[in-house]
Parts: C-alpha cells; sequence; structure tokens
C-alpha cells in the first residue's frame, strides 16, 4: 500500500540507456526484499519522458510489505539524460527520500549507437548520431555529478555493463551487498531484456507515413506479421559510427572520461581514452582501490 515504505527504503537504477538497465531490473525483481515497480521505468521524476506512468502519488507504484521488503526498486534511465532532463536530482531529493542509486556504464560509443539505433523505433526522433543528446548521456560523469550534489557518495553504486553481460550473477551478488540484503539470492534466469532491435528503412519509412498511423489499431500478431514481411524486402542494418563520426564524439566524451576515471576509477583506456596527465584520483587513489576491490571488478 502507498505511504509505507521509509524514506531509505528506495531503489533507483538511473541509467545509463541502452546499459542493462532492464536486464538487471528483471534480475533484481525476484529478490524477496525487494519490491519493484508496477513498471520498470515510470519516469515519475522527469519532466519530459513520453513512456512514464502517471500516478498521483509517487508510492502508488508498489505494492510495497512493510514487513516483506526493504527496498521499493524503480529503474527510470530518463533520470539520467542531462541538460535535455534536468532537475531530476531536486525533485527526487526534495520528494523527501534518500535512495540508493545505481548506474551501469558501457563503452560509451556502443552506447550511442544502440541509443540511437533503438530510437529509431519513435516517429518523434530526429537527432543525429553525433547530436549532443546522445554524446551527453554517455557523458557518465556529467551524469552522475547532477545527483552527487545532492546525495552522498555512500549510497550510489557504479556497476559494469561488461561484467552484467559476463557474470551478472556476480553483479546481482554485489548488489545485494551494497543494499545490506541477502546476496544469497540468485535469479531463475539470466535472460537479457530490452535488446535494441533495429528497424530497416522501409520500416522505418512506413511507420511514419499515413499508412503507418493506421498500423496501430491493429492486432499486435498482424503488426508483427508486417514488420516480417518488410524486413524481408528491406534487411535491417544497423546504423554504425563512420570513423569521423567516432573521432568526432571520443573527442566530445575525452574531458568527461578522464573526470569519470579520477571520481570513480573506471579504467578508460579499454574504452579508447587516455588517462589524465596529472590525474587528481588514479592508480592507488581511494577511488579506484574501492573499485578494485570489489569482487569481479575489473
Amino acid at each position: 500500500m502507498p505511504g509505507n515504505i521509509p524514506y531509505d527504503g528506495h531503489l533507483m537504477i538511473i541509467g545509463a540507456m541502452k546499459c542493462g538497465t532492464s536486464s538487471l531490473y528483471d534480475y533484481l525483481s525476484g529478490h524477496p526484499q525487494i519490491c519493484p515497480s508496477l513498471t520498470k521505468e515510470p519516469e515519475y521524476f522527469s519532466s519530459l519522458q513520453r513512456h512514464g506512468m502517471s500516478v498521483g502519488d509517487y508510492g502508488q507504484l508498489w505494492n510495497f510489505d512493510a514487513g516483506v521488503h526493504r527496498y521499493a526498486m524503480e529503474a527510470s534511465t530518463g533520470y539520467t539524460k542531462f541538460p535535455r532532463e534536468s532537475g531530476v536530482p531536486q525533485r527526487i531529493h526534495g520528494y523527501g527520500i534518500r535512495p540508493k542509486f545505481l548506474y551501469i556504464v558501457r563503452n560509451p560509443l556502443d552506447r550511442i549507437v544502440s541509443h540511437y539505433n533503438y530510437m529509431l523505433r519513435d516517429t518523434a526522433f530526429n537527432d543525429r548520431i553525433v547530436d549532443d543528446h546522445l554524446i551527453n548521456t554517455s557523458n557518465y560523469y556529467l551524469q552522475l555529478a547532477q545527483f552527487r550534489r545532492l546525495f552522498p557518495e555512500r549510497d550510489f553504486l557504479v556497476l559494469d555493463f561488461d561484467e552484467l553481460k559476463a557474470s551478472p550473477d556476480q553483479v546481482v551478488a554485489r548488489v545485494c551487498r551494497f543494499l545490506g540484503i541477502d546476496d544469497r539470492y540468485r535469479p531463475l534466469s539470466f535472460e537479457v531484456a530490452n535488446q535494441t532491435r533495429v528497424q530497416s528503412t522501409l520500416e522505418r519509412w512506413v511507420k511514419r507515413s499515413p499508412l503507418g498511423r493506421v498500423t496501430q489499431g491493429m492486432p499486435a500478431a498482424v503488426r508483427r506479421s508486417g514488420q516480417r514481411m518488410l524486413a524481408s524486402v528491406s534487411p535491417r542494418r544497423p546504423r554504425r559510427l563512420a570513423p569521423s563520426e567516432q573521432a568526432y564524439i571520443m573527442a566530445q566524451l575525452a574531458p568527461d572520461m578522464q573526470r569519470f576515471y579520477q571520481a570513480y576509477g573506471f579504467d578508460i583506456r579499454r574504452w579508447g581514452f587516455q588517462l589524465p596527465d596529472k590525474p587528481t584520483s588514479g592508480p592507488g587513489s581511494p577511488a579506484l582501490e574501492r573499485y578494485r576491490a570489489e569482487p569481479g571488478a575489473h
């Protein structure tokens, strides 16, 4: 019932988009001490995300039982899309809750490509693959900094997408230890959720045409059949980065990646970035030592 969730009983998977948030949400949803929200991405504290769930009060998103559950969990990736989506940490803080935050990162260029190909299904999406919004969503330090101004470091756990793919059981155990709940829990399976399905050029053209509006009223099975037919005559080719686009994005991301390394100890060299010449935090630093000390960290 709404209203019985303690102020420190919220767990938010805040991003980054296309970094495995749906999979991690699914893995944790079965933990007996975690109550998942009625929808994975309610976007209650966002202002521009059109896919959220509208409720009168935040607590109405859960069937929370204080005698059973320790955390009420949601996973709105719109919370880390600053500056297009701004003011989210302030609204969370102003609501009077003090959540635990999970944030997953991956190779930032791969994230941008996946984000772009995923959004092509949205007829209102007109961003270029090198537009600021997609790049900013991969500015991991920038996104976390918005929250760290209001919430303490101890309430954040930054996770690695590659580790989530390779060793999801270890990541789940690590999250449970961070939350102080039973870390012996494992989900029944580790299926990957919400993988990006690339639409063909013809599919996108039909969807954005008047015919596309007509098909929205058709049964789902009929729409899927039509999608398969269109894909058979127009191959699905994911958009990839040209060398010039990759170089431009790398240059735009480099300062943020270096700050991300300094603050959180992630070795950005495996993503193709150079370490800062004079790091304020680096090998031997508390930030990096904390990261290395975690089981499975790499």
